[in-house]
This record gives structure tokens, C-alpha cells and sequence, in this order.
């Protein structure tokens, strides 16, 4: 097998049709074997319908299901009954464009590049409000927006930051994502959200600390259909920053634990206070604004609140629950059995 094409959903079964049949439209080469796995996260709607439709219709498909809660049951089980050395993770509401495939392999034609992406495309349901602009951002590569889950670097092939290879477009070598020891936590149903880590952005990083280049090819584009209510009200901006300072708890207790590892992981806390400044976890959001943002006073004010808010939330499940410790504290999470031990992950 020459590529493995994976797509972790739950409950979006309209949305997984229109990526299927999108992937179906691509001219894959011909002479390459290329697989497809559908890791069902615990749908209750026609995710399973709808995949037994498109079994019938692509050469190599495969489908797995796994209730237990979390992007990572999906990116893990799809990942260990996977048949290729490259493997492509892309979400349930993305439409790879012609020549994705083939840019995908080329992608690791250089042994030295473990991981790569390519441009991801905002695809607007309805034109989006004019304030959203200010999360459209420029680096030295390109411009990126957290927001719209948009990265376009150009049109020439680059190395860039494994921290902009995002899951909607994540291609990586297996050898390297298990030698990284897989993926952190992702996405979480609400109820479980401070289960949260810092997903595929993590393990990329871990990825390009272990030697290997990360790359971006222009021509492995997928679009990403934003549906008009996704994030456009303040409640969504609440969510997305509320997130980021669950996350920002996440990898620090982390780097405290590395950091002094015969200390016990409940005294880890106190640690917090002189390692991070209270105005660093105030300003969390403020990386995903332009730096001269002109957002309404509304948003501003959010965007000060919020992401402390997701940081103390974090913070409180990890003084008080020694389980949660040991779940943040887990150096690897490719065994789902062994890392799902907490109660309250296992009450299906």
C-alpha cells in the first residue's frame, strides 16, 4: 500500500458522503495503492450507512468502530490498522482538489521530511463578518487564520514549522509518528473537554525536535467548508479561545513533569506560578489576532477572559483528580486500553 487516507468523524454523515466522493473524483495515479479508513469516533447517525455505501466503491476501504470519546480513539485505531508507510489524516468536511494524492506522496520523496501539509482553503458557506479578518495572519511563510482553519505559504514546495501542519491536512511518515509515540489528545465531545491536549500540533513538533524536516507542498490543497455558524458569534470565539488555555495548561504541566521528574505530580501546581505570567495566560488569544486588531470592544473583552478561564478550568481537574494527572502525564497515548482508565472516559 502506498498511501493510507484517514478520516476520523462522528455524527457528521452527511458531511463524511461529501468528502468520500470527493476523494473518489481524484485522479490517483494509477500505478499506487491507495487505501482509505473511515475511524468512526461512536456516531449514533448513518456514518456506518453511508460507509457501507462507498466500500463498494473504492478499491481498498476500510471501516472502524470505536465509541470511546476522542479524536485520538480515531487517529490511533485507524493509524494501527493502517497498511502504508505515508499516511494522510484529513477531516470529515474537507474536499481534496485534483492532484492532492500525488502531492501527498511526493511530499516524501526526501527520506529527512517526516511530516508535511499543503494549502488548506477556506470553503464559506455565507461570506464571513468583516471582524473575522483580524484572525487572518502573516509569518514569514504565508498567511494562516486559526479561525477559518486556513494556511496558504505560496506556490513554491518549503520547509516550514511542524507546529502549521494541522489536521485537516496532516501527512506524515508512520515511522515517524511512531517513533514521536503517536498523537496527544484532540478534540473532545463537550462534556469531556478538559481531556483536551495539544492533538496533532503536538506530536508534529515532537516530530521535528526528533530530526525530521517538515514540509509544505503547494499542490496538496484541500478546501475546508465553514458552515455559516461556525464560529461567528462570540459564544464560538469563547469556545476556540477558552480551548487554547485548556491546551496551554496541558503543555506546560507537561514540561513541568519533564522538567523535575522526581517531584510528585500534585505538586506540580506549585511550580505554575513562578514558570508562566499571569499576563502571558491573559494575552493567550492574542496570537491568533493581527497585531494591530481592531476587533469590537465586545470580542476584546473575550479574548482577555477566555483563554484564563479554559487555563484555571485545566488547572483545577489537575490539582484536584490524580487520574486526570496521570492522563495528562501519560508519555504516549498509542495504547488506547492502557491510557483510558479515567471513569469518566469510560462511562459510555
Amino acid at each position: 500500500m502506498d498511501l493510507s487516507i484517514v478520516i476520523a468523524t462522528r455524527n457528521r454523515a452527511s458531511s463524511l458522503a461529501r468528502t468520500l466522493d470527493e476523494l473518489l473524483k481524484l485522479d490517483n495515479p494509477t500505478e499506487k495503492k491507495i487505501e482509505v479508513i473511515v475511524s468512526d469516533n461512536g456516531s449514533s447517525d448513518a456514518t456506518k450507512t453511508i460507509c457501507q455505501m462507498f466500500e463498494k466503491r473504492f478499491p481498498h476501504f476500510r471501516y472502524i468502530f470505536d465509541r470511546r470519546p476522542g479524536q485520538l480513539v480515531g487517529w490511533h485505531r485507524a493509524l494501527l490498522a493502517s497498511r502504508s508507510e505515508l499516511l494522510a489524516f484529513i477531516d470529515d468536511d474537507v474536499r481534496p482538489l485534483p492532484g492532492w494524492s500525488n502531492a501527498v506522496i511526493e511530499c516524501f520523496e526526501n527520506e529527512e521530511v517526516g511530516i508535511a501539509t499543503g494549502k488548506i482553503l477556506p470553503e464559506f458557506e455565507e461570506k464571513p463578518p468583516h471582524w473575522q479578518r483580524e484572525f487572518v495572519k502573516e509569518n514569514q511563510w504565508g498567511i494562516w487564520s486559526a479561525l477559518w482553519g486556513m494556511l496558504n505559504f505560496g506556490d513554491e514546495i518549503k520547509e516550514i514549522s511542524a507546529g502549521f501542519v494541522w489536521g485537516s491536512n496532516f501527512l506524515v511518515r508512520r515511522k515517524a509518528l511512531m517513533e514521536a509515540g503517536g498523537f496527544h489528545p484532540g478534540g473532545m465531545p463537550e462534556h469531556l473537554s478538559h481531556f483536551v491536549g495539544d492533538g496533532e500540533v503536538g506530536v508534529g513538533r515532537k516530530i521535528q525536535r526528533c530530526g525530521y524536516k517538515a514540509l509544505y507542498n503547494p499542490d496538496a490543497v484541500v478546501a475546508h467548508y465553514l458552515p455559516a455558524a461556525r464560529r461567528s458569534d462570540p459564544h464560538g470565539i469563547r469556545h476556540l479561545i477558552f480551548g487554547e488555555g485548556m491546551v496551554t495548561s496541558y503543555i506546560l504541566m507537561r514540561l513541568l513533569a519533564e522538567a523535575n521528574p522526581s517531584l510528585p505530580s500534585k505538586d506540580l501546581i506549585g511550580l505554575v506560578g513562578n514558570t508562566i505570567d499571569p499576563e502571558q495566560i491573559s494575552n493567550i488569544g492574542q496570537y491568533y489576532l493581527k497585531l494591530d486588531s481592531k476587533l469590537p470592544d465586545e470580542l476584546k473583552k473575550l479574548f482577555r477572559t477566555s483563554g484564563k478561564e479554559g487555563f484555571d478550568f485545566h488547572q483545577s481537574h489537575f490539582q484536584r483528580d490524580k487520574l486526570f494527572r496521570k492522563w495528562v502525564l501519560t508519555p504516549d497515548y498509542l495504547d488506547i486500553d492502557t491510557c483510558y482508565t479515567h471513569p469518566e472516559l469510560l462511562a459510555l
